[in-house]
């Protein structure tokens, strides 16, 4: 009997992702603009991303318009992908994601911009925008990561989305469908684009724009999305998600998206309960924001999906992170509890602006629900200010944790870094000495405790993100180093890049790359915050004395 081949595995593969996929309603099957939008992430994590879900539905119902979609194969079909020369291939279709009018890729993290630059590579798309002036598709990009800062990815792209895709996201298909269905050459595509409030084109605006691009966002009645299709096979498995609010309205002086998904957006309960009669009953339901149970309306919301016979919960996992802003949920288990203090230290919590008590996050834990069945605690190391006693204070701040609940309890540890548009970004990153150093004394005191699952970062690996998010268009040509096979070290220097740059504070009157762009607050805000920062640990520090 004659095996099957890696292409028909793959392609089988493909076709029952595609079975086992339920849909509340299905886009458009014709049209004339043929549309696909791209997540470099596999299929299980990026169905579980409410950004993703938002563009599709835009994308696959807007007027003459049929939109496809495409992952990032499993490590297994790329690497056969990379040696057969076989190109990415869409979900929908099995054709590549070269045979699109318009390519859209969605970047919410910086971690995601070397697997979009290899599923390019695997498709044979020409990688700089200047070398495929007269070829197709146009390459577009959104998401949180391009939003506050699109120089590192500018030598690539053809356009970026500045903000929120809603209100932009329509003018840009008529534009594109407008001119090329009268068979304009892509030049004056692009120039017609660069007229759209938040767009950037780099090929139009250069690298140095003499006006400020302009953040775009959705308007509060936009708020509700609801993701359309489910599937056994994602990170929450057949479970619907609804999204009750954008944006976070405790503006954390380290948080990139707490600055750029202003302003804080309810949805109300009266708007949501269209969404939620739409499901069928005894589905699952998670209802999804920065912070869900801030919501004034959460009781009637579970009221109403009481009503419908609906399994709804809060996403209580939802992590106050920049990258996970976006997120429906991190991949936990649906009854892990989780909660954020960031630092177990009361006083450095006001200087980073998160102002909270401990004791308000442990009345959290002594009113869980009964549901629950683990509990995580997630903290960062290295935020500006902090000193010995605050990350003994992390010690401090789980053993009382261990002492209220008796479920096993989970400690995560991310890095601080200091990310565009916030109080934060001329701060210094804390050397990786120092980090990898705290970091194990950590986990040290941690494990004595009792804590038996420590997730802590890659220090090297944290170390590459702030260069990338914090990079300029050179970054750009570390990354094309990079798809050759070498190191980052290697990549950054052939790029002309110093790799310790971002352990150095920076003057604020140094003009930083993305300050071309216009966030719909000034700098004096950033700048006004990063005064009141200093104040608060001047105040804590002679407090101690």
């Amino acid at each position: 009997m004659s095996r099957k081949s890696a292409g028909d595995k793959y392609d089988e593969r493909r076709c029952h992702l595609l079975e086992a996929e339920r849909r509340l309603s299905t886009g458009n099957s014709v049209g004339v603009f043929e549309t696909l939008v791209a997540f470099p992430r596999e299929y299980a994590q990026a169905m579980g991303h409410l950004a993703f879900h938002r563009l599709y539905k835009q994308l696959s119902t807007w007027p003459d318009t049929v939109c496809s979609r495409a992952f990032l194969p499993e490590k297994d079909e790329y690497n056969w992908r990379k040696r057969q020369d076989k190109p990415v291939e869409a979900l929908d279709t099995g054709k590549s994601i070269k045979d699109s009018d318009l390519l859209v890729f969605l970047m919410p993290s910086e971690t995601d911009w070397l697997p979009a630059l290899q599923m390019m590579e695997l498709s044979d798309i020409t990688f700089r925008h200047s070398q495929r002036e007269h070829k197709w598709p146009i390459l577009l990009a959104a998401g949180l990561s391009v939003t506050a800062n699109p120089m590192p990815m500018s030598i690539f792209f053809d356009a970026f989305i500045i903000g929120e895709t809603e209100p932009t996201l329509g003018p840009v298909l008529d534009i594109i469908k407008s001119l090329g269905s009268r068979r304009r050459p892509k030049a004056e595509i692009l120039a017609g684009l660069a007229l759209l409030p938040g767009l950037y084109v780099p090929s139009v605006h250069g690298t140095n724009p003499k006006y400020s691009i302009m953040r775009q966002w959705a308007s509060s009645e936009s708020i509700g999305s609801l993701t359309n299709t489910i599937s056994a096979h994602t990170i929450m498995p057949d479970t619907y998600i609804l999204e009750i609010a954008r944006g976070c309205p405790y503006n954390c002086r380290f948080c990139m998206a707490g600055y750029l998904l202003l302003p804080y957006r309810e949805q109300r309960a009266e708007d949501l309960e269209n969404q939620i009669t739409k499901l069928p009953e005894d589905t699952s339901l998670v209802f999804a924001a920065c912070t869900p149970d801030g919501h004034d309306e959460m009781n009637q919301l579970m009221e109403i999906a009481n009503k419908n016979k609906v399994n709804a919960r809060v996403s209580s996992h939802m992590k106050e992170s920049p990258e996970l802003a976006e997120e429906l949920t991190t991949v936990l288990d649906a009854d892990t509890f989780v909660i954020v203090p960031e630092t177990g230290s009361e006083t450095l919590r006001k200087v980073i602006g998160k102002f909270r008590t401990n004791e308000s996050f442990f009345t959290k834990l002594r009113e869980l629900p009964d549901t629950t069945n683990q509990v995580q605690v997630c903290f960062q190391l290295g935020v500006p200010f902090e000193n010995e006693s605050d990350r003994a204070a992390i010690i401090d701040f789980v053993r009382t944790v261990k002492s209220i609940i008796k479920l096993p309890v989970s400690v995560r540890i991310d890095q601080f870094i200091p990310r565009p548009w916030t109080a934060f970004q001329w701060t210094a990153m804390a050397n990786l000495r120092d980090v990898r150093e705290h970091l194990a004394l950590l986990k040290e005191s941690l494990e004595k405790l009792g804590i038996l699952e420590i997730t802590g970062f890659d220090p090297r690996s944290t170390h590459i993100q702030a260069l990338l998010i914090r990079g300029n268009e050179a970054v750009g040509k570390a990354l094309e180093a990079k798809l050759e096979g070498v190191g980052w070290n290697t990549s950054f220097d052939r790029a002309g890049l110093d790799m310790n740059s971002v352990f150095e504070q920076k003057d604020p009157t140094v003009k930083l790359p993305w300050e071309f762009l216009n966030m719909g607050f000034g700098y004096t805000r950033l700048a006004r915050e990063y005064q009141m920062a200093v104040a608060a640990e001047e105040e804590r520090t002679e407090d101690t004395e």
